[in-house]
C-alpha cells in the first residue's frame, strides 16, 4: 500500500496528514519556516511515496495567489526530496471550513491550534476516497 502525505500549505503554518490503511489521519502542524528541514525527515521516516498537496483556487475555479504560492513551495520541496516521490494537486477549497465545522464544539482556542492538520486530513481523505474504485 502506498504511503501518502497531505500538505495543507500556509504562509505561517503547514498542516500535515498521513494515510494509514486507506484512512487519513492528522499528523502535525509545522512552521512554514521549518518545512524544508522537517519534511525530508518526516517523508523518509514514514516511507512516503506520494504527496497530496492542497491547491486553494477561488470558488469559481480561477487561480488564486495562495495556489501560486503553494506551487512555488511544491517546486522548492521537490528539489530537496527524492526524485521517486510524486506530487498530486488536490482541490482544498472548503477543507478549512469543514475542519472548523467539525471542531466547533471544542472552542475557539482548540480550533485555532488544530485546524491545519485536520484540514489536511480532510483533503487527504477526499483524495483517498476518489481512488478507492
Amino acid at each position: 500500500m502506498i504511503n501518502y502525505l497531505a500538505i495543507d500549505y500556509g504562509t505561517k503554518k503547514i498542516g500535515l496528514a498521513i494515510s494509514v490503511e486507506g484512512i487519513a489521519l492528522p499528523l502535525s502542524i509545522i512552521s512554514t519556516k521549518e518545512a524544508f528541514s522537517l519534511l525530508p525527515r518526516i517523508i523518509a521516516d514514514r516511507s512516503i511515496k506520494q504527496i497530496i498537496i492542497g491547491i486553494a483556487n477561488h470558488m469559481d475555479g480561477t487561480l488564486s495567489e495562495q495556489a501560486t504560492r503553494t506551487r512555488i513551495f511544491r517546486d522548492k520541496l521537490s528539489n530537496i526530496l527524492p526524485k521517486d516521490i510524486s506530487y498530486i494537486e488536490w482541490d482544498e477549497r472548503l477543507t478549512t471550513f469543514e475542519a472548523r465545522s467539525s471542531l466547533g464544539h471544542f472552542g475557539t482556542k482548540h480550533i485555532r491550534e488544530n485546524i491545519d492538520d485536520i484540514a489536511a486530513s480532510i483533503l487527504l481523505q477526499s483524495y483517498l476516497d476518489s481512488i478507492k474504485n
